[in-house]
Order: structure tokens, then C-alpha cells, then sequence
């Protein structure tokens, strides 16, 4: 990996909330969950691979608790943890959608000095869902307790972000498919690299995953 892929896959990772939204519809009491996810945030006239994997369990029929782990993070020397709770907020009636939220923490903690960084995160999510199709969309943030260390003023305690997607999830299989808009409540710099921007602000990028249930 080249110095300048370096320094911009950094940025993207640490400047927006660069995981797809694991759960959107909570699972059944007992059911388990387990997918690899990849983000594609676009840069320059490409995109960067933000791979990962995480486990779910239904704990109730109206509650899913998750944790992941981000492999791509471990390439600059930090290791991505997360986990958290989705549960049901209002049940879908017909076409009147359901509406879930979700709340949890992003870790990060450095293999060169130790470090640790903690992220808490919450999100909400409204979902129609007709047999195995799924479509939702979703709002999510990150907050970040240390946002006045960053350098040169460029710190914030809020990192939003908003997206669509759809899910197939038939019998022991799910497909996940999500746009992303990331960040939009600010400017992302990135030295000697093009984020593409929505209406000059934040980033944005694809994700997609896989998943079996059983």
C-alpha cells in the first residue's frame, strides 16, 4: 500500500462511520446471525475496501444484540471492535412502516502504543418488509468523547451518517445491500485525494454483505 492510499484510507476510516448497518428488522428469539460486510466509501475515481464480520442473536423477538470486528482497521495498526442492541420501536403494520433503533460503541485500540479509543453510537431505522425483502432506511452517529484532541480544529463531536438499502432474507440466507452518505455535516480533507462529496459535504460509498442464519 502506497504512502498517499495510506494516508487517505486512514482518513476515511477514522473521519466517517464507515460500517454498514448490521441489523435493521431484529431477529427471532434465539436465532443466530452471522455475516462479513465490505464498504466501498469512494476516493478519487475509486474506492477503498473497509472489510468486516460480525455475529447476531436474537434475544428476544423484539431484541438483537451484535458484535463485529473491522479487519481492515488491523492494516493501520488498530483493532476495530464493536457491538450493541437493536430492538423493535414500532412493529410494521401492512404498509405502514416498522421503526427500529440501536444503540452501542465502536472501540479502536492501537497495536503500536495501546491506545484506546471509544466511539458510543446510536441509530434509527424504518423498514418495510414483505416476506424476505426488506427495504430501510436508516440514520445513525457516532459520538466522540475526545473530539477536542484532534488536530488543527478539525475535531467534532458528532459524525452522522444516512442510508437505504435492502436485505433478502430467505430461510438461512440474507444478501445486504446499502447506500451510504457519510458525514455530511462537514468537509472531509484529505491531502492529495478527491472524496466525492454530497452537495460539498461529508463522503459516500456502497456496502454490501452476506449472512447465514440459523
Amino acid at each position: 500500500m502506497n504512502v498517499k492510499l495510506f494516508v487517505a484510507f486512514y482518513a476515511v476510516i477514522m473521519a466517517v462511520s464507515c460500517t454498514p448497518t448490521k441489523v435493521v428488522v431484529p431477529l427471532n428469539d434465539g436465532q443466530w446471525q452471522i455475516g462479513v460486510t465490505q464498504g466501498r466509501p469512494q476516493i478519487n475515481e475509486g474506492y477503498l475496501p473497509v472489510i468486516g464480520a460480525y455475529a447476531a442473536k436474537g434475544v428476544s423477538s423484539t431484541k438483537t444484540n451484535y458484535g463485529g470486528i473491522q479487519f481492515s482497521s488491523l492494516l493501520l495498526g488498530a483493532v476495530q471492535l464493536e457491538a450493541g442492541q437493536v430492538a423493535t420501536l414500532v412493529p410494521q403494520q401492512g404498509f405502514k412502516p416498522g421503526i427500529s433503533y440501536s444503540y452501542g460503541a465502536q472501540s479502536f485500540l492501537s497495536t503500536r502504543d495501546y491506545t484506546i479509543r471509544f466511539y458510543p453510537e446510536a441509530g434509527l431505522n424504518a423498514y418495510l418488509q414483505n416476506g424476505p425483502h426488506i427495504l430501510n432506511a436508516s440514520a445513525n452517529t457516532w459520538v466522540d468523547p475526545t473530539w477536542f484532541l484532534a488536530d488543527f480544529g478539525r475535531g467534532q463531536i458528532l459524525a452522522p451518517s444516512f442510508s437505504a438499502g435492502y436485505r433478502l432474507r430467505y430461510k438461512w440466507f440474507e444478501a445486504q445491500l446499502e447506500y451510504k452518505i457519510l458525514n455530511p455535516t462537514r468537509e472531509i480533507h484529505i491531502p492529495q485525494n478527491y472524496i466525492p462529496s454530497t452537495a460539498g459535504l461529508g463522503g459516500r460509498g456502497t456496502f454490501w454483505g452476506i449472512a447465514i442464519n440459523f
